[in-house]
């Protein structure tokens, strides 16, 4: 039995200014670092020792990673197939700048069940899926029966739950997942279970903050 708990970066700036990033470098805002730090203490405080830590090579999951890896004395293992879906085109744009300017692109990507859907330059929908549903493959299988932390990002999370999950794939985009949240899937051979969806419980007042649209997913 593997233990997954999967992390949602903390607040980067293009979450703070609603807007679309993707593979974009885009850092942590005060509160994502904070929110980084708590993540840290709560994973220390894990009842069960934590043996490894995969992380997106984006900077702000990395970002969120440092804090985690300096805790828990663990050496972050980078894998591209962690990254958040790529929005080509779409990066840097607010959703209403998305809606307004690419308005037929738009209308195709409010459609959650056409996973042939593509962001123009960027990735589609059903090879994102794929992508890190071979990245999550790899680091069970590397890592059998141990407690593992994942960082990555919104849109890459939901992607992993509808493989680790897939009786509710239909159901992928209404995972409500928080900046700095932690989602844990215990992966068994009888099967997968979500003990927990969007854990923020040690998030305080100074760690949490009211999400977007936007930020929800990347």
């Amino acid at each position: 039995m593997t233990d997954l708990l999967l992390v949602r970066h903390g607040q980067a700036s293009h979450n703070q200014a609603g807007r679309w990033e993707g593979w974009g470098a885009s850092p942590l805002t005060p509160l994502g670092e904070l929110q980084a730090e708590a993540l840290a203490g709560w994973l220390a405080a894990w009842p069960s020792t934590i043996d490894r830590l995969y992380v997106s090579p984006l900077l702000r999951a990395r970002q969120t990673a440092e804090p985690i890896a300096r805790t828990l004395g663990l050496a972050p293992r980078l894998h591209e197939g962690l990254r958040e879906i790529s929005f080509g085109q779409v990066s840097g744009l607010t959703q209403e700048t998305f809606r307004q300017t690419m308005p037929e692109v738009y209308a195709r990507w409010q459609d959650r069940r056409n996973l042939t859907f593509q962001f123009p330059e960027g990735e589609q929908r059903l090879a994102f899926f794929q992508r890190v549903g071979r990245a999550l493959a790899e680091i069970i299988e590397d890592s059998g029966g141990q407690q593992v932390v994942v960082v990555s990002h919104g849109g890459a999370i939901r992607a992993g739950l509808a493989y680790l999950l897939p009786e509710t794939m239909q159901n992928w985009w209404g995972y409500a997942l928080a900046n700095g949240s932690l989602t844990h899937v215990r992966v068994g051979r009888e099967g997968n279970v979500l003990v927990a969806l969007n854990d923020c419980q040690h998030l305080d007042g100074r760690t949490s903050h009211e999400q977007s649209a936007i930020s929800e997913f990347n």
